[in-house]
C-alpha cells in the first residue's frame, strides 16, 4: 500500500491508530511532530529534525529508534571520511500502520474478552479502605479480612465493571469494523 501524504496525515487522525502511535512513542507528545516532519520531508536527518523543531538531538533518536523497532520508519547510514562521524537520513515507512494497529486491536479485544468472563463468572469481595477488589477464593482465603490492612471485606456489585468492559468491547470492535483502513485486516 502506498499512500499519500494527504491519506497518512488522515490515517493519523484516527484515535485507535493515535493511540497506539502514542504508546510506541513512549507518550511522548513530541513524536507526532517528528512524524510530521518526516512525512512532510520524505527524508531528513536526525540533527534537522532536531533543529527544525528545537528539541533535543537525544530526544529525537530516542523517539526515531522506537519507531524504528515498530519499523515505521527506516533509515540510511552514511559514513563522513573526514571525520568518521555517522550520519543518519530517515524516512517514514507508515505503510505498516494498520497492520500494527490491527495486531494491537486484536490483542487488546481478546484482554478485555477475556477479563469480561473473568468478571461475568466470578463472585468479587472488596475492601474499602485499601480499594482492592478479591474473588471470592481469595476473599475466602484470608477469611474475609484484607490482607494489605486487615479490615472486612464486602460482596462486590461488578456489574458497572461488567457493563463497561461490554462498552469498551463494542467502541473498539465497531471502530475496527467500520475503518476501511483495517478491512484487510
Amino acid at each position: 500500500m502506498n499512500l499519500s501524504k494527504d491519506e497518512i496525515f488522515t490515517m493519523l487522525e484516527n484515535p485507535l491508530i493515535q493511540q497506539v502511535l502514542f504508546e510506541i512513542m513512549d507518550e511522548d507528545v513530541v513524536g507526532f511532530d517528528v512524524l510530521s516532519v518526516l512525512i512532510n520531508t520524505n527524508e531528513v536527518t536526525d540533527d534537522e529534525i532536531s533543529r527544525q523543531l528545537d528539541v533535543k538531538l537525544n530526544n529525537i533518536r530516542r523517539i526515531l529508534y522506537k519507531l524504528y523497532e515498530a519499523r515505521l520508519v527506516d533509515y540510511n547510514r552514511e559514513k563522513d571520511e573526514e571525520t568518521n562521524w555517522y550520519t543518519y537520513t530517515w524516512k517514514p515507512s507508515l505503510e505498516k500502520v494498520p497492520a500494527l494497529v490491527a495486531k494491537k486491536m486484536k490483542n487488546v479485544l481478546n484482554g478485555l474478552k477475556e477479563q469480561l468472563n473473568v468478571e461475568e463468572n466470578n463472585m468479587f469481595f472488596f475492601c474499602s479502605d485499601c480499594e482492592i477488589k478479591f474473588t471470592f477464593e481469595d476473599a475466602m482465603d484470608s477469611g474475609f479480612r484484607c490482607p494489605q490492612c486487615g479490615e472486612m471485606m464486602y460482596e462486590y456489585d461488578n456489574k458497572k465493571d461488567i457493563s463497561l468492559l461490554k462498552e469498551q468491547i463494542k467502541y473498539l470492535e465497531d471502530e475496527f469494523n467500520k475503518n476501511p483502513l483495517f478491512s484487510t485486516y
